[in-house]
């Protein structure tokens, strides 16, 4: 074969940046653990220096021999290939040798250590197959000291790329080198370092023996671990048999709370005066050598516990180990980790989304490199490598949308895994390896929060699975943790908030030791988010604005508050996983959720419930993820293909949940932000709150263009507390495709007309809490636009006649799935459509008629007046420029007027037939001219001369980092 075909079946193995940080200095014995190159050695006859490349070797060349060469049956007097190691330790060591062999018949070489005989050494190659680079191991025992690896020819056309000697038996070197090193290192022979170092301690005891209520149930489930027995009895497992794992979570929670007493109580002490220490190192031992996963289980959460305990035992304990306890420890985490989902190398996953992004490499993997480094450098040099390579860019990236894109449940999940990974490198002493940016995320769920203890639902919710309508959605970790990190007071406000509520979970007992280790009873937990704007705007790569009327404190859940939240997504970049086709949609709660996100994610089968149905299922892929589900628009072309899924005419499927960052900049970009601004009176509380996207990357070529624009308005009226203006702008490649704009709920739609009515007056579960509100939408555009409602019994989550059953897990669950839709479409086959919609609430028991809505048109522009509010929108969806004239309807007292989609530059106002004209400036950010008009009549707007008189200031558009 070829060098070039070599080239060909071997791009993209092994970078040569690794090498270029192990630079070649064979004068002076390599370590044990670091990889080293085969051509560092002067080579002489019949060794041939080949120069090949980065892309297939490491170090971009390797050590061959001539294709003609006669095998040797014994090792001649042919120059021998030396490379001294530096051995740190008597033990068995496994020396990995990166070899290349042209053919099963030239497959072997032989290897001596100091002045011990040479062996030969066979690399596998099957029969008939091409030739590959392949990894050999050779065991030896080695001892201590300055140790001579020999090798010498024995088979013409072998190649010999690098060397790897490693204590560590069940490691596999599949992938290592692909990443640089790291430089970012551990404190070197310093113990703890892992989540506490020796100046750190001194804080960690003085929260655990804290009188603060928020340590209270800490300490009684840290202290009931530490006072349980020191007894290791798992229960039998039997390979093949129903249970996957004899796993305790339970016995390990003991096991690092030992190890946290003797760390904090212990610390320096002989192993005579260290009695918990003891016990969590005999346990751990014991555990390791007990616990057993079945063949081919691979889900990670057990397996990183363990780990993570080790991990803990054996840095919190160090001097209370020996070594070949030590070891043990090491070879056992190297067997589990390399069953992990992501495996060891942990290379098997992206760094983006999905598992790869949990606990597994973020907190477990690094926190046994970290622990292991002095003994075993390499697991730091292959977990914190693909760290510092990988993971650090994409989730800088989606920090700056201030909002995480896997939603509302598997977002705090992910993102903790993110904060476990920050304080990994803080306490061990590292600046800090992420933006500052960091600490906005969880804002997301701050600004989601419903006055009835739940979150505004996004992407694959699974809190609705299992919480009853009493219970508050909680995940505090992920608020404790950047709340410390931090020292941000409105984080911390938040996760104390939910330490106070009634929940499935605030924190469970075996996370207990992560308040003693990583909180702050001393900080302050103010300002509460009372004092937050009302409206948060959530940047690129998310696309997403929240809007409130106010802010729920204080009790517990209060579904009756007069809170109104809306949720306005267009959309940046989609990132899969759990993250749905929704490009465009919006939410609204009143008194209950009105406009909602539709599905189950965690459910079961009708027909059979014994039958789960969740992530993948039919459900899940034909309605659940989908356009149609949504509160968006779908565009139909009866050609479309799904990948084998219903066609449901809506967003196209980017591709598979990207790996890095550089395919994530692929394809994946769905809506882009073209303006957005907040306007008002008053600072925090805007009366208009707008933004606009182009969303065709949505969709696939059967869609021209896509433009949504959303204007939330606050009317700061008790009994009509607010409306959502949503204008669309659609054009379809074929006048034929039908357009279809929806509106999902619980309840059946209520039609007359133009005007749809949706009412929640339902009972929880628990028949303690009434929801009392009501929507009523308006559709002004298109004009004799057709709507119908589809939904009801067998018909809930229908999509082209098959409707896609699924049934809550729990009768008391809390999900929000929907029973109806409503669908608006223009009356007749067009390219381009324009939709106007007007949605407001109030409370469904109340006599008050709903706002008379009047709509307004002219030659540029298209709007709706509403209480005393006016917003118009330009029809060509293009910014406009000049002279445009306008027609508000007749009232005597004066309106709040938002004109969107105008050039940026100074503009003024004037009405016809009356004094001198108003100028304000439209920035290009917001691309809007906020006035108060003096009554109806015809308007005047210019640009670029007029008087001076300011008219009302933009608001900021979100919080500063604190």
């Amino acid at each position: 074969m070829s060098k070039l075909r070599y080239r060909n079946k071997l791009q993209g193995f092994i970078s040569a940046a690794l090498l270029a940080a192990s630079p070649v200095l064979h004068a002076t014995p390599f370590p044990v653990e670091a990889m080293f190159e085969a051509e560092g050695t002067a080579p002489g006859a019949p060794w041939v220096l080949e120069n090949e490349g980065g892309n297939v070797v490491s170090g971009g060349a390797y050590l061959s021999t001539p294709a003609d060469l006669v095998r040797a049956d014994t090792p001649g007097a042919a120059a021998q290939l030396s490379y001294p190691v530096a051995v740190p330790r008597d033990g068995t060591y496994t020396i990995w040798l990166r070899v290349l062999a042209p053919a099963a018949s030239a497959a072997s070489l032989y290897l001596a250590v100091d002045s011990a005989a040479y062996a030969s050494v066979a690399v596998p190659v099957p029969v008939g197959q091409p030739a590959r680079w392949t990894w050999v191991p050779v065991t030896r025992w080695l001892a201590a000291g300055a140790r001579e690896l020999k090798i010498k020819y024995r088979e013409a056309g072998l190649g010999i790329d690098c060397l790897l000697v490693t204590a560590l038996a069940d490691f596999v070197p599949q992938g290592y080198g692909v990443y640089p090193l790291p430089t970012v290192l551990p404190p070197a022979g310093e113990h703890p370092r892992l989540f506490a170092r020796g100046g750190d301690l001194a804080a960690i005891r003085g929260r655990f023996e804290s009188d603060a209520q928020e340590m209270a149930t800490h300490r009684a489930a840290l202290t009931t671990f530490i006072e349980a027995p020191a007894v290791v009895a798992l229960p039998l497992f039997v390979p093949g048999g129903p249970a996957r794992s004899n796993h305790q979570t339970e016995l390990v929670s003991r096991i690092k709370a030992k190890a946290l007493h003797s760390l904090l109580y212990e610390h320096g002490f002989p192993a005579a005066q260290a009695p918990r220490g003891r016990e969590a190192v005999q346990m751990l031992l014991d555990y390791l050598a007990a616990v057993q996963f079945a063949p081919g289980y691979n889900h990670p959460n057990e397996k990183g516990e363990v780990i993570l305990a080790s991990a803990m035992v054996y840095d919190w304990c160090f001097n209370l180990m020996s070594a070949q306890q030590r070891a043990y420890v090491v070879t056992r985490f190297t067997q589990l980790a390399a069953t992990m989902e992501i495996g060891f190398p942990p290379s098997r996953q992206g760094a983006v989304v999905g598992h790869g992004s949990d606990n597994q490499l973020l907190r477990d993997q690094l926190s046994a490199a970290i622990a292991f480094y002095d003994e075993a450098p390499l697991v730091y040099n292959i977990v914190a490598g693909r760290f510092f390579a990988d993971y650090i860019a994409p989730r800088n990236y989606a920090y700056a949308a201030q909002a995480y894109h896997q939603g509302a449940s598997y977002g705090t999940v992910r993102f903790l895994a993110d904060m476990y990974a920050a304080w990994l490198f803080r306490r061990m002493g590292a600046a800090p390896v992420f933006d500052p940016v960091q600490q906005m995320m969880p804002y997301h769920w701050l600004y989601a929060r419903r006055p009835d203890g739940q979150w505004m639902r996004d992407g694959d919710v699974y809190h609705s699975s299992y919480t009853n309508s009493t219970q508050y959605w909680s995940e505090p970790l992920a608020f404790l943790l950047p709340a410390t990190y931090y020292n941000n007071s409105t984080l911390k406000h938040e996760y104390l908030k939910q330490s106070l509520q009634q929940s499935t979970n605030f924190i469970h007992t075996k996370d207990s030791i992560w308040p003693v280790l990583l909180g702050n009873t001393t900080m302050g937990s103010t300002p509460s988010p009372a004092v937050l704007p009302l409206t948060k705007y959530f940047p690129d790569p998310a696309g997403l604005m929240i809007a409130r009327t106010g802010w729920t404190d204080g009790e517990r859940i209060q579904v009756q508050s007069g809170n109104v939240i809306a949720t306005m997504k267009l959309g940046g970049d989609w990132f899969g996983n759990h993250e749905h086709y929704d490009a465009g949609h919006f939410q609204i709660y009143y008194k209950g959720g009105l406009a909602i996100d539709s599905g189950i994610y965690s459910g079961k089968d009708v027909a059979d419930p014994s039958i789960p149905l969740e992530y993948g299922s039919a459900h899940d892929m034909n309605y659940h993820k989908r356009t149609i589900a949504h509160n968006s628009m779908l565009v139909y072309d009866p050609g479309e293909h799904f990948d084998g899924y219903a066609n449901d005419g809506g967003q196209r499927f980017p591709g598979e949940e990207p790996q890095t960052l550089a395919e994530l900049a692929n394809g994946y970009k769905v809506a882009s932000v073209l303006r957005q601004q907040q306007v008002g009176t008053e600072a925090g509380a805007p009366d208009f709150s707008y933004i606009k996207g182009d969303l065709t990357a949505a969709y696939s070529s059967k869609v021209r263009q896509f433009q949504r624009s959303f204007v939330f308005l606050n009317l700061k009226n008790a009994d009509h507390p607010a409306a959502l203006i949503v204008f669309d702008k659609v054009s379809a490649s074929d006048a034929g495709f039908k357009k279809t704009w929806l509106l999902h709920s619980q309840g059946e739609p209520e039609i007359s007309g133009d005007t749809v009515v949706i009412r929640r007056t339902e009972w929880d579960y628990n028949h303690t809490l009434q929801y009392n509100g009501k929507l009523i939408n308006r559709t002004l555009l298109p004009a004799n636009a057709v709507l119908a409602k589809v939904g009801g019994s067998g018909n809930e989550f229908s999509v082209g006649g098959t409707n896609y059953a699924i049934q809550p897990e729990a009768e008391y669950s809390t999900e929000e799935a929907g029973a109806w839709r409503l669908e608006v479409s223009p009356p007749g086959p067009s390219e381009t459509d324009l939709f106007l919609n007007v949605m407001q609430v109030m409370d469904a028991s109340s006599a008050l008629p709903a706002l008379p809505t009047t709509a307004i048109d002219s030659p540029l522009l298209a709007g709706v007046k509403i209480k005393d509010r006016v917003v118009l929108f330009s029809k060509s969806g293009l910014p406009l420029d000049g002279t445009v004239a306008v027609e508000l309807p007749a009232q005597s007292a004066s309106m709040q007027v938002l004109v969107t989609d105008l050039q940026a530059g100074s503009w003024t106002v004037s009405k016809r037939g009356t004094g001198g004209p108003i100028e304000d400036e439209v920035n290009a950010d917001g691309g809007t001219l906020y006035f108060i008009a003096n009554g109806g009549g015809w308007y005047d707007l210019r640009r670029g001369a007029g008087s001076t008189s300011r008219a009302a200031a933009a608001l900021p558009a979100s919080p500063a980092v604190p």
